[in-house]
Formats: C-alpha cells, structure tokens, sequence
C-alpha cells in the first residue's frame, strides 16, 4: 500500500479520516488554491531547470539578467494559456505578483539547484512511502531541501514529520543527508529554515507512525482544529447528530503484517 506525508499526518490527526480516505478510498473535494499552486510550482521548476541545463557544471550564483524575470513569468503564462486546466485571471494576476516577490527576494541570484521536482520512493514495512522534492540546494554548509508554500506562514513550527518524510526521500534517492529544510512562503516572500535530522532517526520515528497504520484496527475519530476542513464531516459521528453510513465499496483494510 502506497503512502505519502498528507497520509501520515492524516491519520497522526484523525484515525477514521486516515480509514474513509485510503482505506475506503473516499475522494477529497477539490481545493481551489490546488490549480494555481500546481501553476506555480511548474512554472519555478521550469524556470530553475533552464538555469541549471544553461550551467550544468557552475556552482556560482548566477548574475542577474534582463529576460530571466520575463522567462518565469512566460512560465506561469503558459499554465494561463493552458485549454485543459487554465488559471482564472485572478489567479494568474496573483501568481504573477508571486512570482515577482519570489524573484526580488533572491534580488535576481539563483544558486545551482541539486535537485528538480525528485521524486522519491522507500520501502516502509508493508507500506511504500512516496513523495517529490521541490528542489534542493548543494550550499557551503551542506545540502538544503526546498519546500515552496502557497499557505500563508504560520506561527507553528514546520511538522517534525515532514522534516522526516523528506530526509528519507532526499537519502533514499542520493544516499546522502541533508542539512538543513527550507519552507518558502511565496504570499510572503519569506523563509523559514530549520535543522535536519539524521536519517536513522527520521527513519526511526516513520516506521513508528507506519507500525500504528497497520496495527490500528477501530479507527475511531479524533477531534481538533483539523475537523472545519475535513471533507468526510456528514459520516462522522462526532461531527453530525445523524452520520450518514460509509459506502461499502471501497479499497482494502490495513494488511496486518507486523514489523
């Protein structure tokens, strides 16, 4: 069985959500801020991806040029121009503004990235963790993990357990450790940087959450600031007088294999 972070913390948060969604197989309602977060993380791996094949072997910061801008945002045009997903205006006028504080913020220096939009793939017991990188930066003091955020910056600390998630993924795939996780903001321009693991212990703390998946058995609910979004509210029974019965169809129950 397949799992990524938003499943882990999921059922870290709610066990009966964690069932309905990846046991049950109960769709998510789509997220309107989905479309022009996936606009603005393509648009930044192709822009980042065309500074790096320009100089594949230059580790040097690269000097600010008159198109650069223009060429990140011809980027997000070309997801507006899309006939299949194309933005609404206000969020392609947004994403633009974006993507302009994102680029003053680095004042037009970009250092070489490492790694574009890696994705990732570790073996967990019965349960194969997934997952993709936005970018990471080979720097002086060692590897950083980038991860862009289109939610506003808040007064939590970032989640230990995806610091977790993405280490192993970053190790998995190069055998090496990172050393620091970056979380850029880009409503914001800001960033907030934190130290990494190592990954015996991030490793360590996943398979913990991992053995609890699959020995969990009730899945009862659990309550807290998580429920206003939850989209399974009408079949839980803390969250409505009359729960609404789950579906019988759906995927199958937890593996029982004990690790």
């Amino acid at each position: 069985m397949k799992l990524s972070y938003t499943a882990l913390k999921t059922f870290q948060q709610c066990n009966f959500r964690y069932h309905l969604r990846y046991n049950r197989g109960l769709p998510s309602r789509p997220r309107p801020a989905a479309q022009s977060s996936r606009a603005l993380h393509g648009a930044l791996h192709l822009f980042h991806q065309g500074l790096k094949q320009q100089h594949p072997s230059d580790p040097a910061l690269f000097p600010p040029t008159a198109n650069a801008l223009d060429t990140l945002l011809a980027h997000l045009k070309g997801y507006y121009d899309n006939p299949l997903r194309p933005l609404t205006d206000e969020q392609y006028q947004e994403g633009r503004a974006l993507l302009m504080r994102y680029w003053e913020a680095y004042r037009g220096q970009f250092p070489t990235p490492y790694l574009l939009e890696e994705k990732f793939t570790l073996h967990v017991g019965p349960f194969v963790l997934t997952g993709r990188i936005d970018r990471v930066d080979d720097t002086p003091d060692g590897f950083e993990i980038i991860d862009y955020k289109l939610a506003q910056r808040s007064i939590i600390p970032p989640d230990p357990l995806q610091l977790d998630v993405y280490q192993l993924g970053f190790h998995a795939q190069t055998g090496e450790a990172a050393k620091k996780l970056s979380f850029y903001y880009l409503r914001t321009g800001q960033t907030e940087t934190v130290e990494a693991d190592e990954p015996a212990a991030a490793q360590s703390r996943v398979r913990g959450l991992c053995r609890d998946i699959n020995r969990e058995q009730e899945f009862h609910p659990q309550e807290g600031a998580w429920c206003a979004s939850c989209d399974f509210r009408e079949f839980c029974p803390t969250q409505s007088r009359t729960p609404r019965p789950i579906p019988a169809k759906g995927r199958a129950t937890q593996l029982g294999f004990d690790f």
